[in-house]
């Protein structure tokens, strides 16, 4: 058989021919496109607990954070955009910021702006380096600063959580250490409930993140706080901070690097509520969900051509999108049929 094959093979290559060139690298996955949403409408997003996973915060300190829940709007910057705009840094929420690392180094600015805490998003070789390290200008100003360091977008999504955490509990603590004061003779316990804030002198706190251009590694990071603390889809917190800082235009690793988080928080949301819930009704509704999965396991499965993916109304059965807007079926429209190889 073996010396079948041998004579086969050269047969086969004078006989055919490839009818285009081939590639033989492995294929790019495709691109995340990230739609607009619409000129001139503003994009609002409201904190809601029920959207975060319950194990990362409690809905005591989501409201510390958000200040009650305070209503988080992007309006569209594009009219007042100009180049000189990625110089500085912009709001992204009503208490963090994004920009580059030269924003930093203006302290009329960080007081100004009443910035609590810096936080350094950096490539591995900078730190070694000791580059981007704002230690000393941090402790002369008399705010707190942190990084994070990461050799590539890849390493990126393990830090998601520590940096979200190194936020919140930056937030969570600037509060609690003003609240925790003596008012007469009360003395206001940390762990009491209701805390005691004078609205007088009161300072909330505000957190810049920035990378070397406030456009890479800080947004990315940027974008997973918003998706883990307001709820929102990959797509939506790179919607939400384009609107805020125009300038930034994600790498796809990057953008994929945020929608398998996105899969992440969504797992852990749903573990961790299920695990709070705990009822009979959550039991029974999981065994009827395991039950139909079992029953659909156990139908015989074909491979399904492109039009058995739509519905009758032509949309994709998932989004609603019209069938002349969804991406996925443009990769088919207008394709013609191809044969791999001709005769030589």
């Amino acid at each position: 058989m073996a010396n079948m094959d041998h004579h086969i093979a050269p047969m086969y290559i004078k006989t055919a021919k490839p009818a285009v060139p081939y590639d033989y690298r492995a294929p790019s996955p495709p691109p995340i496109f990230i739609p607009s949403t619409g000129w001139g409408a503003p994009i609002k997003v409201l904190p809601r607990y029920d959207n975060i996973d319950p194990a990362s915060l409690s809905a005591r300190d989501l409201a510390i954070i958000t200040q009650n829940g305070t209503e988080q709007i992007a309006h569209d910057a594009t009219y007042q955009w100009t180049y000189e705009s990625r110089r500085v840094a912009q709001p992204i929420l009503d208490y963090l910021y994004l920009g580059p690392s030269t924003v930093v180094r203006d302290r009329q600015w960080l007081q100004e702006k009443g910035i609590t805490m810096i936080l350094a998003v950096r490539d591995l070789r900078q730190a070694s380096l000791n580059l981007m390290a704002f230690d000393e200008l941090a402790r002369e100003l008399g705010i707190e600063s942190q990084y994070v360091d990461a050799s590539g977008d890849h390493e990126l999504i393990h830090l998601f959580p520590a940096a979200v955490r190194m936020i919140n509990d930056h937030m969570l603590r600037v509060y609690r250490d003003q609240a925790v004061q003596t008012f007469g003779d009360v003395k206001v316990d940390e762990s009491d409930e209701v805390m005691v804030i004078d609205e007088a002198r009161f300072r909330r706190g505000r957190v810049l993140v920035f990378c070397e251009t406030g456009n890479d590694r800080s947004a990315g990071i940027v974008s997973a706080y918003l998706m883990a603390v307001l709820g929102m889809t990959a797509v939506q917190a790179m919607q939400f901070i384009n609107r805020k800082r125009f300038c930034v235009c994600m790498r796809e690793d990057l953008k994929r690097a945020l929608t398998t988080h996105e899969d992440i928080l969504v797992a852990q949301r749903t573990v961790h509520r299920h695990e709070l819930l705990g009822s009979s009704s959550s039991r029974q509704s999981e065994e009827g969900s395991v039950a139909v999965a079992v029953a659909v396991a156990g139908k015989k499965r074909t491979k399904r051509g492109i039009d058995d993916t739509m519905d009758d109304d032509g949309d994709d059965g998932m989004t609603g999108i019209d069938i002349h807007q969804s991406s996925d079926r443009d990769r088919f429209l207008g394709r013609a049929d191809m044969t791999p190889f001709v005769d030589a």
